[in-house]
């Protein structure tokens, strides 16, 4: 009888909305192919009443171990010093064969944490979501590069899902290897599902003469939803519904603006929703406004379900947002430029279900099959070297 190969073990760090909407199909991966995976969760501010810490536990693989930190998102955060000293005390108590982080502050933090371990053959993968330091980012956002690159000094490889990103590292952090993903991963077939799209919308309250325009994503300055709203205000066309999934700090401004632009009773927030497949089913048309985007998964999930997109020209979104194939790209603050695109897909019911075929196949490379392989394969590779 052949010796049983021993796993290896790996340790996952991230913000518990990132593992839940995002890690878990790859932790399951690890596990079905040779590893032990443990994972290590702060909280993300907001999120708390949503429970993801008890899912998180009930959708590990009976092996993983959950462990969670005192770190938050802001990087100047005292907490954070408590989220490294506990970090610190799980890695002196385990012995990882590997460490993959994600997000900035939890990357940082559990870099550092590493130093010890790495000293003792441990390896670290920092996958990074998206840099805040971009062509066209404000400047006060390039303090975060000198940060990354002192960082990259800590670690044995860095990962990237978009292009942009990828070659600037090459280019200016070029100490340590880095590797490009197609992304982070989504179940595309979960958005394909058809649906009874007039029952749903008169769920929604809607009938088939209006003209659904969604977005998804947090309400905050980021996402760049106002200058959307200035742009369905510019439109005369009573038909039009913007509706948003998603909550955040900005709720109360975005309500105030529809009022002020007198389309508060065709402007709609959802909050937070679980049925997000299914109202892209009953939407026509997706737009995706972004200041900022590592790569954009609420756009590329609208592609899946079969929706034209508008998406904003910065970061991660050319990589598949394509100008007159999957939609239309428009600069983060042009009203008239998403006045335009709005108007041309109402007016031009052909060309969105050219484009909505087009979507559908082109979202196909960012399934989450794609992506668990390319991790899984950058973490083997990572090990050998």
């Amino acid at each position: 009888m052949s010796e049983k190969k021993p796993c290896k073990r790996i340790l996952v760090t991230s913000t518990d909305v990132m593992m839940i909407q995002f890690l878990i199909p790859h932790i399951e991966y690890l596990s079905q192919h040779g590893y032990t995976a443990d994972v290590v969760c702060s909280y993300a501010e907001g999120y708390q009443k949503e429970g993801y810490h008890e899912k998180i536990r009930q959708l590990l693989p009976k092996e993983s171990e959950f462990f969670a930190v005192s770190l938050e998102r802001n990087p100047y955060s005292l907490s954070n010093i408590s989220g490294l000293k506990e970090l610190k005390g799980i890695l002196n108590k385990k012995k990882y064969d590997i460490i993959w982080t994600n997000e900035p502050v939890m990357g940082v933090i559990t870099r550092l944490a590493a130093i010890k371990s790495r000293k003792n053959g441990t390896k670290v993968f920092y996958l990074v979501h998206g840099y805040h330091f971009f062509k066209g980012a404000p400047k006060k956002n390039w303090i975060y590069y000198p940060i990354e690159k002192i960082m990259s000094h800590f670690c044995d490889a860095m990962g990237m899902i978009n292009w942009e990103d990828y070659y600037f590292t090459k280019k200016h952090i070029p100490k340590v290897p880095v590797y490009h993903i197609d992304g982070i991963g989504l179940d595309t077939g979960k958005f394909k599902k058809d649906i009874d799209r007039q029952k749903k919308r008169e769920e929604l309250g809607f009938s088939d003469k209006e003209i659904l325009i969604l977005s998804v994503g947090e309400l905050q300055k980021r996402k760049n939803h106002e200058p959307v709203l200035r742009a369905v205000a510019k439109i005369d066309n009573p038909n039009i519904r913007y509706l948003i999934c998603g909550w955040g700090e900005l709720r109360e401004h975005l309500l105030s603006l529809a009022k002020e632009l007198n389309i508060a009773d065709r402007f709609i927030l959802y909050g937070h929703r679980y049925d997000i497949p299914e109202i892209l089913k009953a939407a026509d048309i997706f737009i995706h406004p972004s200041q900022r985007e590592g790569l954009g998964i609420a756009a590329i999930e609208a592609m899946a379900s079969g929706l034209p997109i508008i998406t904003s020209n910065v970061q991660g979104l050319p990589d598949f947002s394509v100008n007159g194939k999957t939609g239309f790209t428009v600069a983060p603050m042009d009203v008239d430029g998403y006045k335009r695109a709005i108007e041309y897909l109402i007016d031009n019911p052909l060309k969105r279900r050219e484009m909505s075929e087009y979507n559908i196949k082109a979202s196909e490379k960012y399934d989450i099959k794609n992506s668990r392989t390319q991790v899984f394969d950058i973490l083997e590779y990572i090990l050998k070297t």
